[in-house]
């Protein structure tokens, strides 16, 4: 069997990719100010979602938070970081349509590889916490492609 994985370094991880969408969303609020509004509202819950993600960190008591081994595997997470900070450093123009479509795929990516579901608790405060984070990322999606309807075209 494998040796169980740091709840805390993968932790620390996950916000870090939070973030990263975080820097996204705000790339896209300057790139389309018309809809700043929209895209900084993104990001700024993306940030709150790397906050929750750090305060369970901070909550996780000695054996109360484990890695489900089958669900969690670092390469995956360090390459959508990299695909996130390289559109963030993108500087070609793009329309609407565009960067909606990248957060819509975005967001569903974290919901399809249910990113959340990788850890196992006892602990109802933080299965609270990982419940919260799967629903707000839910919302997004929501949220992003109904403004991709409005713009698709």
């Amino acid at each position: 069997m494998a040796e169980r994985q740091n709840p805390q370094a993968i932790i620390a991880l996950m916000a870090e990719n939070e973030e990263s969408v975080a820097r996204l969303y705000e790339a896209y609020a300057g790139r389309f100010p018309e809809h700043a509004g929209f895209w900084s509202g993104l990001a700024a819950e993306e940030r709150d979602h790397a906050r929750w993600l750090r305060e369970l960190g901070s909550r996780v008591e000695e054996g109360s938070l484990y890695v489900n081994e089958d669900r969690f595997r670092r390469e995956p997470i360090r390459l959508f970081h990299e695909y996130l900070e390289g559109e963030v450093r993108r500087q070609e123009p793009m329309p609407l349509a565009r960067a909606l479509s990248v957060a819509l795929s975005t967001e569903q990516a974290l919901i399809e590889r249910r990113f959340f579901e990788v850890f196992e608790t006892d602990s109802a405060e933080l299965k609270h916490i990982l419940h919260d984070l799967a629903s707000a990322t839910d919302k997004h999606v929501e949220k992003v492609r109904d403004m991709w309807a409005k713009h698709k075209d």
